[in-house]
């Protein structure tokens, strides 16, 4: 079987981050090392009709506040670029360090304007460290363009997905 350095789940609806946990906490059961980041919410409320959106790093447990409040008026997005690039920069010092497997809740808007994520991806991938996301329909254009034929699409199914890494084990003990 060929081992693809890059796997998007498709997904519409379910928890994601809790499939991407559950995955994540797997793996390093088994003493692979995870890093990366998943996304979750605060309360609604404040001064803003929106949830408070945060990022937790895999393993370390360190927590990026992404969302900013822009007001109760705002329908824009509300993602602070400035946090989402400094919770990259803190997993790619992770990465310098070593790992095995690197999950990032989503590919999304910010990734397919070459934003985002796209950075932290590539340096993954320089490193020899395969790539797990997720992507909504929405997105899934622009994740079929930026993985370039080198990208696998899998279901939201634990077996499949853990079986897309274990082939990346396979490709390292054959070469």
């Amino acid at each position: 079987m060929s081992f693809s350095p890059l796997a998007a789940i498709r997904f519409e609806s379910g928890d994601i981050d809790a499939f991407l946990n559950d995955l994540a906490e797997t793996l390093m059961t088994d003493g692979l090392r995870v890093r990366g980041a998943l996304q979750t919410r605060g309360a609604v409320g404040g001064e803003c009709h929106c949830a408070d959106m945060d990022l937790t790093t895999i393993g370390s447990h360190t927590v990026f506040r992404i969302s900013q409040p822009l007001g109760n008026s705002s329908r824009g997005c509300r993602l602070h670029p400035g946090a989402l690039a400094e919770c990259s920069l803190f997993i790619e010092q992770e990465l310098d360090a070593g790992a095995d497997l690197l999950i990032l809740n989503r590919f999304g808007r910010g990734e397919s304007e070459g934003r985002g994520f796209r950075d932290l991806i590539a340096k993954a991938i320089a490193l020899d460290i395969p790539v797990l996301t997720a992507v909504r329909p929405t997105y899934a254009e622009s994740w079929t363009a930026f993985g370039a034929g080198a990208a696998s699409e899998l279901p939201m199914d634990s077996t499949a997905v853990l079986g897309w890494f274990a082939a990346r084990h396979e490709a390292c003990f054959a070469a």
